[in-house]
């Protein structure tokens, strides 16, 4: 049992003995699991895009992969390597307390000011890493999904002025609602039938439901000779989405009727 609290202590002063060497150490960790989170963040902020711009850029039902991880199980490592940075930084300032405590000196030599603005600093500390913690989040209902569709108030001075106007205009409204949704749901039933993401060469997509590709760069207003090039990088340049090019798709196969 002696010789076991003997090799402890052994340790112990053979690293306070090498302490700059493990000082540089912990500095040269931190600064690679610092570039691990900035570059991860990069990532996940960049290439694993998700909602709605990951679908207009490549389309629905699929799921961007980087390393054979999804951009969740990015996340997780993205939390686990910053859990790792904070229990090495903290050690960082165990190591370096006695340089702290004596520059703090310097810089506030006040006893009771220094006191003040550690109790300060202490509690801005615990509430930034546990506010997480404490915190529930805001629930919300979604709006509409289509795009422009910000006005939600209706003037209540022109309601009560001419009930009988309103009531038709209204009913009106409703009909050709009904029909646009109707048309809406049609085309999307058609476009359903047609697979386009956006790492696939608007050549492929051409190939593959037998239209011509200067027929599809036509109505999507790029030029053919692009025709190689892979739809999420032409959507970016020319501003079209994947349901442009299967309303291309869909119209080509109606003309042939």
């Amino acid at each position: 049992m002696r010789e076991y609290y003997y090799k402890i202590i052994s340790n112990m002063k053979r690293i306070l003995i090498n302490k700059p060497k493990f000082n540089l150490s912990i500095d040269i960790i931190l600064l690679l699991l610092m570039m691990a989170i900035a570059g991860i963040g990069l990532l996940m902020k960049y290439v694993l895009i998700a909602g709605f711009e990951r679908n207009a850029l490549y389309g629905n039902h699929v799921d961007l992969l980087f390393g054979g991880l999804t951009r969740h199980q990015w996340g997780t490592i993205h939390f686990i390597i910053s859990i790792t940075f904070f229990g090495l930084l903290i050690l960082h300032i165990i190591f370096h307390w006695n340089m702290i405590v004596c520059t703090l000196r310097r810089m506030v030599p006040h006893k009771t000011l220094r006191i003040a603005l550690t109790g300060v600093f202490t509690i801005i500390f615990l509430l930034l890493i546990s506010f997480p913690l404490l915190v529930e989040p805001e629930i919300i209902e979604k709006g509409p999904l289509h795009r422009g569709r910000n006005n939600r108030n209706i003037n209540s001075t022109s309601e009560c002025s001419d009930s009988n106007k309103q009531l038709n205009s209204a009913n009106t409204a409703v009909l050709d609602s009904n029909t646009k949704d109707f048309n809406k749901k049609n085309q999307h039933l058609a476009n359903e039938e047609y697979e386009v993401y956006g790492y696939q060469t608007l050549q492929f997509v051409a190939d593959k439901y037998n239209v011509p590709a200067s027929t599809i760069a036509a109505d999507l207003k790029i030029p053919v000779t692009l025709a190689t090039e892979k739809l999420g990088r032409l959507r970016k340049q020319y501003s079209f989405t994947m349901d442009d090019v299967k309303n291309s798709i869909s119209n080509y196969k109606k003309s042939l009727k």
